[in-house]
């Protein structure tokens, strides 16, 4: 994505890559925090509206995706405030929470978009075996589902950790 000084400057294509491309990770980052899906996807579309309403300027793609998630932030936080009456204690409590988790969470949200991307460049079945253990499935459960050896399924998971790894690294 080329970014042109201002957000108003990208082109609706490449805003509507962008989105999709962000959404998810907003939205995942909003509901921690909310506990409300429907609210989470709410925060996560007025995020995106209000960004490309904005005329801030943003050198580069990480400070726009730095702008989304410090935009989510605020608007949980605004909504805990609006929600708990704004001299109540909760917001504060909230606040407090979500200021010391945000960089954790923003990280966090961040690897997994990018382990995400990595395990789509995966063969299929290697890919199978990577999304079964994310579940918490061992070797055995997974050879059982999948109807291959343990060995079989060791080989996908060395051989995807390797893949998944150099493209994590890149």
């Amino acid at each position: 994505m080329k970014f042109k000084g201002k957000i108003l400057a990208i082109d609706s294509i490449e805003f509507k890559t962008f989105f999709r491309k962000y959404f998810s990770s907003i939205y995942i980052f909003a509901e921690k925090f909310t506990k409300d899906e429907m609210l989470a996807k709410d925060i996560a579309q007025e995020v995106f509206i209000k960004t490309w309403e904005s005329s801030s300027d943003f050198e580069n793609e990480k400070a726009l995706r730095a702008y989304l998630y410090l935009s989510a932030r605020n608007q949980c936080i605004n909504h805990l405030q609006k929600k708990n009456g704004k001299h109540a204690k909760e917001p504060l409590i909230d606040h407090i929470y979500i200021e010391n988790n945000y960089s954790d969470e923003v990280v966090r949200e961040e690897t997994f978009r990018l382990l995400d991307i990595a395990i789509q460049h995966l063969a299929p079945q290697s890919k199978k075996v990577v999304e079964l253990t994310l579940k918490g499935l061992g070797n055995h459960e997974i050879a059982e589902e999948l109807h291959i050896s343990v060995n079989t399924i060791k080989t996908h998971k060395l051989r995807a950790y390797k893949i998944i790894r150099k493209i994590m690294e890149s």
